[in-house]
């Protein structure tokens, strides 16, 4: 029986590009746009350092936390451009499909949790459900992003061994310090 080595080379040629697709690391998470968030956290720190109600001041992280996300994809979109890279390939869909899901639980909990009791539990769930999240999609991306992960869980169990009352310096430290000391990891050693 011969073998047709034209269409064998072929088929090996297209499952070594699609493994290559697979390990490729997402080039367009922006370290510049990280550290944005990180300004848009520490200025968040500032605003809310004077509030004396725990409602106001997580209100204050959640306007935050949308304000940043946009810094942060608005940066990514820049450095993917910049450096004509795509985030909307199979390595970014898998980052995304890591983060997103975490960030939804963060949602349905703060809306749960907000008007009870249990509000002083948001912080430190924020911090270790966007750290698991960015963990679990830092596989897609450059180390630093999956280090920040750990980083943030860390910060979360330290939210909830504290005080309440240290829950806006420590929302300031994780949201802030660690993504500008991360971003700018990201930004001199991954492109940008």
């Amino acid at each position: 029986m011969p073998i047709d080595i034209q269409n064998q080379a072929e088929d090996n040629l297209r499952f070594i590009r699609s493994a290559m697709e697979r390990a490729e690391r997402v080039s367009a998470v922006s370290g510049a746009g990280a550290m944005a968030m990180g300004g848009i956290a520490v200025t968040a720190m500032a605003l809310s350092a004077g509030v004396e109600s725990l409602h106001t001041r997580l209100l204050i992280w959640i306007a935050t936390a949308f304000l940043a996300g946009g810094a942060g994809a608005a940066g990514s979109w820049i450095k993917a451009r910049r450096n004509n890279l795509s985030f909307s390939g199979d390595p970014g869909r898998r980052f995304l499909l890591c983060l997103i899901p975490a960030l939804l639980v963060g949602v349905v909990l703060t809306v749960s949790l907000l008007p009870t009791q249990q509000v002083g539990l948001l912080p430190g769930l924020w911090m270790m459900l966007y750290g698991a999240g960015v963990l679990a999609a830092g596989t897609y991306a450059a180390a630093p992003v999956m280090h920040m992960g750990g980083a943030f869980l860390v910060a979360g169990l330290f939210a909830h061994a504290l005080p309440e009352r240290w829950s806006n310096v420590l929302l300031g430290l994780a949201f802030g310090g660690l993504h500008l000391y991360f971003g700018y990891q990201v930004y001199r050693h991954h492109g940008g």
